[in-house]
């Protein structure tokens, strides 16, 4: 960057800069429903080109499958994820994207070169705290209906409040010749740990779905 501003932390860090985008929280909000399907909509449409980053952080143990982002380029109206029939579930989300919006009316903003509004000081904005890369096989079992459940899991604790992105978890996991695999994202709170499940055939026993937690700054 040639000319601009620049702004560092204690630690010499650029945290904030006329150049990039900050990650910025659009909507938030909570949801309480039941395993067989939460659907959440946004308080309005999310107008970038791809999907926003939606973050979730369930209140009690539960199962995420077949989560979706809803909408299409230019207009995503919310999400949606299924769970474990008969199994109650709640909890916290977010929705983010390196995007900001004119919303403070006083306060402090920052543009690019071309205009392009950066920063807002009224806009929150999330932080990446961790993502898992490095998974444990646990197993595999057989789901009587013709295909495999594979588990993983890594020593990464749940209890630091962080919330987990649903966009890698509504991703399929690549199988061998017979297709791919369905993903469900499991919270064990009472072990501590997420453990990660591929529901197909012919599935491969390494994982490499990195999964992504950030937290909501005010």
């Amino acid at each position: 960057m040639n000319f601009g501003v620049t702004f560092t932390n204690n630690s010499d860090v650029v945290t904030l800069d006329s150049e990039f985008a900050r990650l910025v929280v659009l909507d938030k909000g909570t949801w309480n429903g039941s395993g067989s399907g939460v659907s959440v909509s946004f308080s309005k449409a999310v107008t970038t080109a791809e999907p926003p980053l939606v973050f979730v952080r369930p209140n009690q143990s539960n199962t995420l499958c077949f989560c979706v982002v809803r909408g299409s380029a230019g207009a995503w109206t919310g999400f949606s994820f299924v769970g474990i029939v008969g199994q109650a579930t709640s909890g916290k989300w977010c929705s983010a994207a390196f995007q900001s919006e004119p919303t403070a009316t006083f306060g402090f903003r920052i543009w690019d070169e071309n205009s392009k509004l950066l920063f807002d000081s009224g806009t929150p904005c999330a932080q990446f705290t961790r993502t898992i890369t490095s998974w444990t096989y646990l197993g595999s079992s057989s789901t009587g209906q013709g295909t495999s459940r594979l588990s993983w899991t890594a020593s990464s604790s749940l209890s630091s409040g962080d919330y987990m992105l649903l966009n890698n978890i509504a991703m399929d996991v690549a199988g061998g010749t017979s297709g791919q695999g369905n993903i469900y994202a499991v919270w064990q709170y009472s072990n501590d740990r997420l453990v990660i499940q591929a529901v197909g055939v012919d599935l491969q026993t390494s994982l490499y779905l990195p999964v992504v937690f950030a937290k909501p700054i005010s």
